[in-house]
């Protein structure tokens, strides 16, 4: 069944014409019916019959076997079995497994084998039965509870840790924690080792008074203080969520049910004619017990493999499976049938696994869940004869994180080229969340699709919905929109404005502001833009992104004004306003890169509505303010059931404890680096949760006697456990990756999985070859048809064969990129060869360009070109410095400074150390103004004017043989003294930190081109204001003063008069109009100095002299 519908949403009434999101059209989504799991009996081994046979009435049955033995096939074949042999009513029979993924996989699979349909679901997580038991003894009235009961995430126990915490912060209500823990007690890993503690507590089934008691027996000071927070911790879910379990104590709920109410135990084991536990050994004690209560003498069939463990960080414990027999049976005698070969790995893969398993300390009794005898490829339960065959196991060392990233790119493209895999049949395991975001980043630009299991960080740290809550922030207190805030929202995933559109905005409002009499600065008038939509309507496409986010917090302000106003009302205004969410969809939907991060933002939103629509149900009344004050103090990710959508053909990246249970042809282990993978920190350690475990069941004296190195032994075990598990989920292939490099080190994982031989030194590094990817293999061509005579090339490799499949792909259609020669920019011919400045044209000359150009052509042509640097805060400030010299030519320092004082703000700087620095800076810039002002007067000289504008025609120039141009010296001076001679001196203001030295100063460009434009007679009466009297034909010299030295006094750098006779200011700015009106620029600096501001190359991206800038043929 299928059914095509349109692609649009309500969200197109709010687009406007303006806006970048293209209008999503009509797109055609088609609705398929779910998958069905197809009915396939496997045909089974001896040892698996034997298990499957054992009739309904022979009591607990243990099925101890490794991974790949078949456990989980046998526990759904037995289960049939006792449906269709023995007459076992499959509502009447319960399935448990350790996660939502394994439980739902062990539904399907049953259900599809069962010939009806059932009323309730057969599997469930051990978690979710307690829940289930929870809520039927509610529905009895055996709990008193006014709601449904609900599970507490685990952000929401976070939450409440962090509230009690910081609650005891306050004066008076401090805990007596030891003193060496005062500067943890805030922190985010504090609350971790509180959380464990707490968990810990929980499933042992104490009390805080039970916690307190073990401190003095243990001397731990720390418990008393943790033991009163976990009292108020009780306290608070007692009278704040009376309905809410945490994740521990579900368990230990559901167990206190059964024995405050024995009846409803005997109804309920009544009720279970037959229970299935799969993988118990991921089970913690609690879970241990409640299935002693509901199982024991009773008929269950169990299967388990300790040696492969994922849940450790949750308190599995794999050697309480060697007391299953205590537990179920009375005498201690069960039902053992242990399988022992591979129904899933041939021999290196069997043997692979079988060297980490042997490396872990094994129970009475473990050793029969380490039998796993390979294959043959002839046993019709087997493989087929290639797949037998196909057994592989590698170890590769690279060198650096990146060569890892490559080569796992490598192997995959080699897989689906050239094997002809599918990439659902790869899957990638590595031991933590940061290592799956990082390979899930690289794969993705490499146009490798990608799967991830679980989200690996909190809803709020996701960039999609960052934005958005910063939306609802200012929507609900309008104060809270700062410059710094305004720009991250513009600039964001739902502002969709890049750095240039921001710079033209604030450009657009200053200019407006200017133009009405106003002097504030862009940041206040971003600020009020967002905040008054109606600013922003004069604007034109500079506005866009302006416009969608201060409709976006317009329609958050009304959505929280209205009465009974929650987070998803508020929420949905502020996404609805956007009008993104058909435009993800239809980006999603087309695949490619775009595509990827798309459908991301979308499973975010998802997620981020999933959570709001929890909170509201399960806190009702709470207002916006309450849930976004709960979502951004959540610092772990949230469990969701919400749905998201995937890719069908992906590789899987994923941590071992979403890979247990599951299997793929090809797998890789990545990132095995010793701290890594094994991670042997020791857990627990700062408030010894560990410890409470051990005196809880062994004693206080047992507990104190272990040391650091049987705890640390443990802590391996546990790591080989989770490396056990991702090894044994390889089917074919087995590819191990490390780094080794001075800061990384391999792990010695690596060399159980394929051990070095006693011949060999060290384990050679991978060569990591290009990316199988059509941009790598024109750059590869090229560089073949480049030069055939390169020391690495291929025996058979010519520039004659690079240059032919060149050709094919050029002419391929759609045409590769760069295989053209047309497209090589080492090869393309200069678009003109005539002078920038055509005939008749004017060669314009400004004096602070002239030394530019005499330095470094390229340079000057770049910066003519408008190849300007960003504004940064010197110039802002040298800007600002120059403003006050204009308007206050002539003052004292005190009222520089106060001038300073009230400009200082149109610079937007914060009001932090480093502003008040900044701010010293300027003072002292506009104080050594003042002195220098003295000095003027000292040295006889008096003001004519400030910024005087000035141009002087020039003697015709060659830009090129027989291309004649006028030219015209044009510009503006700080300064224009008078001296006591009547000559005219030309001051300018440096507010920079360098200054040129003495040798530099007689000939310097700047200061002889302001002594040319004198003798010009650029400053003739009229344009000084001055009578002809004062000789504006001759110079008095020219005069730098350095304001931004760290000097306490100015300097004053004065240039020599140019006398009429000598005119060598005159030649120099001839020259430089020749060369800013020619045709060549050429570049010129030391190649070995990679600074510039005249110390070496400002532009090494385009010049010819730097490595970065040479052409691709040279």
């Amino acid at each position: 069944m299928s059914i095509t519908i349109p692609l649009t949403g309500p969200l197109d009434a709010t687009r406007s014409d303006s806006d970048p999101w293209p209008a999503p059209g009509l797109a055609g989504l088609r609705l398929l019916a779910p998958r069905r799991v197809h009915a396939t009996i496997p045909t089974l081994s001896a040892d698996q019959l034997a298990a499957v046979d054992v009739q309904q009435g022979s009591g607990p049955v243990l099925v101890p076997g490794a991974p790949g033995s078949g456990k989980t096939t046998v526990l759904v074949e037995a289960a049939i079995r006792r449906v269709q042999r023995d007459g076992v009513d499959p509502e009447r029979m319960l399935i448990l497994a350790p996660s939502r993924l394994a439980a739902d996989a062990l539904r399907d699979r049953f259900t599809a084998r069962l010939d009806r349909s059932l009323s309730t679901t057969p599997a469930r997580t051990w978690a979710s039965y307690a829940f289930d038991v929870i809520r039927r003894a509610k529905v009895a009235g055996i709990l008193p509870l006014s709601r449904p009961p609900r599970l507490l995430s685990g952000p929401e126990q976070d939450l409440i840790i962090k509230e009690l915490l910081e609650g005891h912060a306050l004066p008076g209500l401090e805990l007596e924690w030891p003193e060496d823990l005062a500067a943890a007690l805030q922190t985010r890993g504090f609350r971790q080792e509180v959380r464990q503690l707490f968990d810990r507590i929980i499933e042992s089934g104490r009390t805080a008074q039970d916690l307190s008691d073990l401190a003095q027996e243990c001397g731990r000071p720390d418990w008393v203080a943790a033991a009163q927070l976990y009292a108020e911790y009780r306290d608070v879910l007692d009278l704040r969520m009376p309905e809410a379990f945490d994740p521990a104590g579900i368990i230990t709920a559901a167990r206190q049910v059964f024995q405050d109410a024995p009846e409803f135990l005997a109804a309920e084991r009544e009720r279970l004619q037959l229970i299935l536990v799969d993988d118990v050994q991921e089970a913690n004690p609690a879970v241990f017990e409640l299935l002693a209560d509901i199982a024991a003498g009773k008929d269950c069939f169990i299967t388990s493999s300790p040696d492969t463990v994922v849940q450790g960080f949750r308190g599995a414990r794999p050697d309480l499976v060697a007391e299953l027999p205590r537990l179920l049976s009375p005498t201690g005698q069960v039902v053992e049938l242990p399988l022992g070969h591979a129904h899933r790995q041939t021999s290196a893969l069997a043997a692979a696994w079988l060297d980490v398993a042997g490396r872990i300390s094994v129970r009475a009794g473990g050793q029969l869940s380490r039998q796993l005898a390979p294959l043959d490829p002839e046993d019709p339960s087997g493989p087929t004869p290639q797949r037998a065959a196909a057994g592989i196991v590698e170890a590769h060392l690279v060198p650096s994180p990146v060569h890892e990233l490559r080569y796992l790119a490598q192997r995959i493209l080699d897989q689906h080229i050239n094997r002809g895999r599918d990439l659902a049949d790869i899957g990638v395991i590595v031991r933590n969340g940061g290592q799956v975001s990082e390979i899930q980043r690289y794969l993705s630009g490499q146009g490798i699709p990608v799967r991830v299991s679980v989200a690996e960080s909190a809803v709020r740290d996701e960039v999609a919905v960052r934005p958005l809550l910063d939306a609802f922030a200012i929507a609900l207190d309008p104060d809270l929109l700062t410059p710094e805030s305004a720009v991250a929202l513009l600039t964001s995933r739902v502002g969709g404005a890049n750095s240039i559109e921001l710079r033209r905005l604030r450009q657009s409002l200053r200019r407006e502001e200017l133009l009405g009499g106003g002097g504030r600065s862009s940041d206040a008038l971003l600020v009020e833009a967002l905040l008054t939509p109606g600013a922003l309507v004069t604007l034109g496409i500079e506005g866009r992104a302006a416009r969608r986010t201060a409709r976006m917090l317009q329609a958050g302000r009304q959505a929280a004004s209205q009465p009974g106003a929650n987070a998803e009302t508020v929420l949905w205004a502020l996404w609805n306003s956007t009008g993104l969410a058909a435009y993800w969809t239809e980006t999603a939907l087309a695949g490619g890169q775009p595509g990827v991060r798309a459908d991301r933002d979308l499973d975010a939103m998802m997620a981020l509505f999933h959570t709001a629509e929890r909170y509201v149900d399960q806190v009702p009344g709470a207002g916006p303010e309450q849930f976004l004050e709960y979502l951004l103090n959540q610092e772990l990710p949230m469990d969701t059931l919400a749905a998201r959508a995937q890719v069908d053909d992906a590789v899987e990246i994923m941590t071992p404890a979403s890979a247990a249970g599951r299997e793929w042809p090809v797998v890789m282990i990545a990132g095995l680096q010793e701290g890594v993978w094994p991670n042997t920190r020791l857990r627990g350690e700062l408030l010894g949760s560990t410890l409470y475990t051990d005196a809880v069941e062994h004693g206080a004296a047992y507990a104190l006697a272990r040391d650091s190195l049987s705890r640390l032994r443990d802590i391996r075990y546990d790591e080989l456990r989770s490396f056990s598990s991702a090894v044994s989920r390889a089917r074919e292939i087995l590819i191990c990756t490390a780094v080794s490099s001075e800061d990384e080190q391999p792990s010695s994982f690596l060399d159980y999985v394929a051990p070095l031989g006693t011949d060999q030194g060290g384990r050679p590094f991978t060569q990591v070859e290009r990316p199988m990817s059509l941009r790598a293999l024109v750059a590869e061509l090229r560089q073949y048809a480049q030069d055939n005579n390169r020391g690495d090339a291929a025996p058979n490799a010519s520039a004659g064969e690079a240059a032919r499949v060149l050709a094919h792909l050029a002419a391929a259609q759609p045409t590769v990129p760069g295989a053209h020669p047309d497209s090589w920019w080492g090869l393309a011919a200069s678009t003109s060869v005539a002078p920038v400045v055509p005939p008749g044209g004017t060669v314009y000359v400004s004096p602070s360009k002239v030394e530019t150009v005499q330095k470094s052509r390229l340079d000057w042509f770049v910066q003519a070109a408008g190849g300007e640097a960003a504004t940064d805060f010197a110039r802002s400030l040298g800007t600002l410095v120059h403003a006050i010299a204009q308007e206050l030519p002539d003052a004292s320092g005190s009222e520089y400074v106060a001038e300073l004082v009230k400009r200082w703000p149109t610079l937007g700087m914060q009001d932090n150390w480093e502003g008040k620095l900044d701010f010293q800076r300027a003072e002292a810039m506009v104080r050594k103004l003042a002195q220098y002002v003295l000095v003027m007067r000292a040295d006889g000289r008096s003001l004519v004017g400030v910024e005087q504008d000035f141009a002087v025609p020039l003697p015709t120039v060659e830009v090129a043989p027989d291309q004649p141009r006028e030219a015209i010296l044009r510009g503006q001076v700080d300064r224009l003294e008078i001296d006591s001679h009547g000559r005219l001196v030309v001051v300018d203001l440096k507010t920079g930190k360098r200054q040129p030295s003495k040798d530099d100063l007689a000939r310097h460009p700047q200061l002889g081109a302001y002594q040319a434009a004198v003798l010009a007679g650029g400053f003739a009466a009229g344009s000084t204001g001055k009578a002809d009297d004062v000789g504006p034909h001759q110079p008095g010299g020219a005069v730098l003063v350095q304001l931004g030295t760290t000097a306490k006094s100015p300097a004053v750098q004065q240039q020599e008069p140019v006398e009429p006779g000598e005119n060598w200011a005159l030649d120099m700015v001839k020259e430089a109009a020749a060369l800013m009106g020619g045709n060549e620029f050429e570049a010129r600096h030391d190649p070995s100095r990679s600074s510039h501001g005249g110390h070496g190359c400002r532009l090494p991206e385009i010049c010819p002299l730097c490595s970065r800038g040479r052409q691709v043929t040279e």
